[in-house]
């Protein structure tokens, strides 16, 4: 199946290496790396350190897997595109249809994220949910209005943000000096093998970005270069810090503490070093997160710019801003979503990190299904398109396909059977919009 020819107005290509491994890396950072340590506290323990290594490693192969597909494939839509030249339109909606939904849900995580920061410096933004409503909603909205003048100024706030996460690096760096031992027993607290699927089920979180190169694939300078090593420098330059501050995390405080804390990594800081640099780790989280919203705020009006073009999703969602060169539509469209998740604020007795770690879960289910439909995708493109692959590439990205494959299976069972339950009707209730999209009178030009 031949991917269709992109619209008249095409998306500019303003997007350089550096750029997109801050785009990579800044997606995975974050929320994910100054909030998760708390969620994998509580569900797993100490082990949840063994969570991370596994996570890791079955990411690199994921990150190796789509910088194989990326280069063969650079269409606009990434996971989308690689779907539906796999298994043609109903699975490219699908994986489409998921991967939007988890873009959108999960940026109300990551601007949470950001509050649970900023509450610490406000005792009044504290004490009140519609401050807190209030704030996220501005947080979003500028955003969206930065990602609509274009990608070169959304890649600028990427880079901005992603020399900001060097401060809690060197300060954990020195909480390292002061590591307690004894703050890893009990190491596997739960007695079984479980916490550990699930503590790899909610670090899904921290990796979600891996594709991220390959989302943008049209606004790239040299994109066959570009997303290949756009994909490895930021996996290794993001799992490099997460695995620092997973240590330095645990080594510094009590589990018990860590898992009650939305600020688990301030209060890491502000243990081993004092008041000020875990002010200087607050404000870091507040930009980290402010980045990492950005960058998803980027990918979410990307997500279904092809397939909108193809006819399989909001037709509106294609449209380029003629001035700006972006999908205004889609971003809008992405966060009104995003801005609806957000009154689960009002939930009577909820906490930050109760929504957080919700809307968590949710994201993540919504991205393993287009992650598991892209490792077999890549499985069969490999053994079909004997074109785009030598007979050595089929034999390596197969054998990536089926290992990829295999952990996010895994992975998904960590996730729980309440979460997979209410993601399989989430994808089921897709189906009715597909065949509305397929059945719908063309609107005349």
């Amino acid at each position: 199946m031949t991917a269709a020819a992109p619209p008249k107005r095409a998306l500019l290509r303003d997007l350089t290496l550096f750029g997109t491994v801050a785009l990579v890396a800044g997606n995975m950072l974050g929320t994910s790396l100054y909030t998760l340590p708390a969620s994998v506290a509580a569900v797993a323990g100490p082990i949840g350190l063994v969570s991370w290594v596994i996570t890791a490693a079955g990411f690199l192969l994921l990150a190796l897997l789509y910088s194989e597909l990326g280069p063969r494939y650079p269409r606009t839509g990434g996971p989308y595109v690689f779907a539906r030249e796999a298994f043609g339109e109903y699975a490219g909606f699908q994986t489409v249809w998921m991967y939007w939904l988890s873009a959108v849900v999960g940026n109300a995580a990551i601007v949470t994220g950001a509050i649970g920061y900023a509450v610490s410096f406000s005792p009044k933004l504290a004490d009140s949910h519609l401050l807190q409503f209030a704030l996220a909603q501005g947080i979003v909205w500028i955003l969206c209005g930065v990602n609509i003048l274009g990608v070169k100024q959304s890649a600028r706030v990427q880079k901005s943000i992603l020399l900001i996460n060097i401060i809690p690096l060197v300060l954990l760096s020195l909480a390292l000096f002061k590591f307690n031992p004894a703050n890893f027993h009990p190491f596997h607290p739960k007695g079984t093998w479980t916490p550990v699927a699930a503590g790899s089920a909610l670090m899904v979180w921290a990796y979600a970005g891996i594709e991220s190169a390959t989302v943008p694939a049209e606004e790239m300078q040299t994109p066959q270069r570009t997303i290949r090593l756009g994909t490895l420098l930021g996996y290794g330059l993001a799992t490099m810090i997460f695995l620092l501050s997973a240590v330095a995390v645990i080594g510094a405080l009590p589990n018990d503490v860590i898992a009650s804390s939305a600020r688990p990594l301030e209060l890491a800081v502000r243990e081993t070093l004092g008041e000020w640099p875990a002010v200087a780790v607050s404000v870091a989280a507040i930009g980290a997160s402010i980045g990492v919203l950005n960058g998803w705020i980027l990918m979410a009006g990307r997500i279904p710019f092809s397939a909108a073009q193809d006819g399989l999703f909001f037709s509106a969602f294609a449209r380029i801003h003629p001035k700006f060169g972006t999908p205004y539509v889609a971003l809008i469209g992405g966060c009104v979503i995003t801005s609806l998740m957000l009154t689960l604020y009002f939930i009577p007795g909820s906490t930050l990190l109760e929504v957080f770690n919700f809307t968590v879960l949710l994201a993540n289910l919504g991205t393993l299904f287009p992650y598991i439909y892209n490792s077999a995708a890549a499985l069969m493109l490999a053994r079909r398109d004997r074109e785009r692959f030598t007979i050595r590439e089929q034999r390596k990205t197969s054998l990536l396909a089926l290992v990829c494959f295999f952990f996010l299976v895994w992975t998904t069972w960590g996730v729980g059977a309440q979460v997979v339950f209410w993601g399989f009707l989430v994808l089921l209730l897709g189906t009715p919009l597909y065949i509305w999209f397929k059945t719908r009178t063309p609107v005349a030009a």
